[in-house]
């Protein structure tokens, strides 16, 4: 699971392999918000980025709820109040709060080192180090990506990373530790620790796994038989990687109770399961207590932009709306000024070559053509990416930002006309 993470791919041959203010009292949005939020929902589902559900709650009233595209599109089944997504990160803050019920049950001390339930595990950090991600343990994946022979266990992979530390890390590790904690003191499997948690809380459709549950199907959205952008099912994430930091199942108006119920004033968490497709992100303002959820079965990690734009329509600020991949007429000259050599750095070139009222980008023995869809932003037609042309205050063109599906992304300056 990636949390936080953007990265910029340039594609082909590696070619392109808020803060904010409260909101004011109100019982449900007014109608142009909720036109905009709509209009800002069905711009990213057209794009294949996000499919999903979208949430404005304050406190435990919902202003706004709304979804877009299918559960599961080859059996084309909408989503619906009882569809559970797969929640990532999220699942941290249920797995904290059955930690602190037994700490405050007297089950378990804050204090007490990890290895006085779990024996096998041998380091010196604390639940409390556990809780706060203030240990030296690396992410799950970062372990595999050095111990690719060694397969998952949340006892060998703790073993095989530091011991705690003043440093507060964030990993996934360290909570699936907190999951095997609960079980070891609860006797119970985690799953049952939930079930408990979520009858407590009144949530309906909450749980580790379940049978007969209605959860939606993870996609993904990408060029993976060679014949341009396709929706298609991604892989299963390994539950028992998944576990107490991301193998948590819920629906929009429990993830509302479950955010109400935590101790934390603030809540940003954004990210998507890595080899799943489902992506998410949440957002709690202290201030107003107003929070937006964004739940989506498309792997793509928008979420957290999608939320900076609701919360600018929520304080009527400008915000930006991706643009549509179809293609416009763009003045002559402009592809002129847009042909040349940019620089990503020393190592990394590309070339754009105007040809008639045509642009190409050469790196390598590989050409793409770039499609118009601005004056100054072009589309790849065999991948979700961008190239948005940048002015100086002289009306000269000095370099081009590498959008790979979102508003902003890495700049290549332009060394050569």
């Amino acid at each position: 699971m990636i949390n936080k993470v953007i990265v910029f791919s340039i594609v082909t041959f590696s070619l392109f392999a808020c803060q904010s203010n409260p909101l004011e009292e109100q019982e449900n949005l007014a109608e142009a918000k909720v036109a905009k939020i709509d209009s800002l929902a069905y711009r990213y589902l057209e794009l294949g980025r996000f499919s999903g559900a979208i949430a404005v709650a304050k406190g435990e009233s919902t202003l706004y709820q709304n979804y877009f595209g299918l559960a599961d599109y080859e059996n084309n089944q909408s989503f619906s109040d009882h569809t559970a997504f797969k929640i990532g990160a999220v699942s941290e803050l249920v797995t904290a709060t059955i930690i602190r019920q037994m700490v405050n049950n007297g089950k378990i001390n804050l204090t007490d080192s990890v290895s006085t339930y779990i024996p096998e595990i041998n380091a010196g950090f604390t639940v409390s180090d556990l809780l706060n991600h203030k240990t030296n343990l690396p992410s799950i994946r970062s372990i595999q990506e050095k111990n690719p022979e060694v397969n998952y266990s949340t006892i060998e992979y703790a073993n095989l990373a530091a011991n705690s530390s003043e440093t507060s890390e964030h990993s996934d590790l360290g909570y699936n530790i907190l999951g095997l904690l609960i079980e070891e003191v609860s006797e119970q499997h985690f799953q049952e620790n939930v079930k408990q948690y979520a009858a407590e809380l009144g949530l309906k459709n909450t749980y580790f796994q379940q049978e007969d549950s209605e959860v939606a199907v993870g996609y993904l959205y990408n060029n993976y038989q060679g014949n341009g952008l396709e929706i298609h099912r991604s892989p299963v994430y390994n539950p028992e990687i998944a576990f107490s930091s991301g193998g948590i199942k819920s629906t929009v108006p429990d993830v509302i109770k479950i955010i109400n119920n935590t101790q934390q004033e603030a809540i940003e968490l954004d990210g998507y399961l890595q080899n799943d497709g489902f992506s998410y992100a949440i957002n709690k303002n202290s201030n107003s207590d107003t929070t937006i959820i964004v739940l989506s079965n498309r792997r793509h990690p928008v979420a957290k932009e999608m939320i900076n734009s609701i919360w600018a329509i929520l304080q009527n600020r400008n915000y930006t709306i991706p643009l549509a991949r179809e293609a416009v007429a763009v003045d002559a000259e402009d592809l002129k000024d847009y042909a040349g050599t940019y620089a990503m750095n020393e190592n990394m070139r590309f070339t754009v070559i105007n040809e008639g009222d045509s642009l190409f980008v050469q790196m390598g023995p590989n050409r793409i053509s770039i499609i118009p869809q601005s004056s100054n932003q072009f589309y790849m037609k065999q991948n979700d990416a961008e190239m948005r042309f940048l002015r100086d205050t002289n009306d000269s063109v000095t370099s081009v930002m590498l959008l790979d599906g979102f508003l902003e992304g890495a700049t290549a300056k332009k060394v050569e006309d």
